[in-house]
């Protein structure tokens, strides 16, 4: 990532939060304007592209929700630790959404799709996939908590419900997709993903107070923004 200058003051939290938002949009990163994401809004990506990008999305989410564990047992606030188990529950079960966990979402979508376990099981992590694994291995295992949870919770689940938002209109008008196909996009794009993404505010305004801080904290946002969006490139391969 480079050296990157300290500021010499803290900002606010909501500076910072402003901050880290505009970064995220930034076109070099925004997820909601990736090809991708317009290939499928326009019905111009194949199936077979969005079962490979779906494949690609959940061989490296699968792992890193299970480390939802460790943020869990380094977060220093009941608060906080019960959000944490709220999205770990809602990833493996479906909890708060009533539906299933995502993974079995996922597989529904794959089957209907035409990608058998068979065919899964052939496609190994793309280079991209691997890296935003890694990165989040790196950054929620070895990383202070707040930067952590940021990265997860700011640069992924804050932006995942208007990225699915965009995917959903897409599948609705120009593919033929059962309801049970559908739920693995419609519940990253509903208000349960939209509270996962409020616990980084939260711990920023109470871990990220100096300037230092702050700067660790900008740096793994925006690196898994960058990371991210590079792995939404894996479509291309399909």
């Amino acid at each position: 990532m480079g050296v990157v200058e300290v500021k010499a003051k803290a900002v606010s939290n909501d500076q910072l939060v402003a901050e880290l938002e505009k970064a995220l949009f930034d076109k070099v990163r925004d997820r909601t304007r990736h090809p991708f994401v317009m290939a499928v809004k326009s019905g111009k990506a194949t199936k077979d592209q969005i079962a490979g990008w779906l494949h690609q999305f959940a061989s490296w989410a699968d792992p890193t929700n299970k480390l939802f564990g460790v943020l869990w047992s380094k977060c220093p606030d009941d608060d906080l630790r019960q959000g944490i188990l709220e999205n770990m529950l809602e990833e493996e079960y479906g909890e708060s959404s009533k539906t299933a966990g995502h993974m079995r979402l996922i597989d529904t979508t794959l089957g209907e799709l035409g990608w058998t376990k068979k065919r899964r099981a052939k496609e190994g992590l793309k280079m991209e996939s691997w890296l935003l694994k890694h990165w989040f291995e790196v950054v929620m295992r070895n990383r202070p908590f707040v930067e952590g949870l940021s990265a997860l919770s700011f640069a992924a689940e804050r932006i995942n419900p208007l990225v699915f938002g965009e995917l959903e209109k897409g599948l609705r008008k120009h593919y033929d997709l059962s309801e049970a196909a559908m739920q693995s996009f419609a519940v990253h794009a509903s208000d349960v993903e939209e509270e996962h993404g409020s616990l980084a505010p939260t711990a920023m305004a109470r871990y990220a107070t100096t300037a230092q801080a702050q700067e660790a904290v900008r740096r793994a946002v925006i690196h898994t923004g960058d990371c991210y969006y590079n792995q939404y490139n894996c479509w291309q391969y399909y």
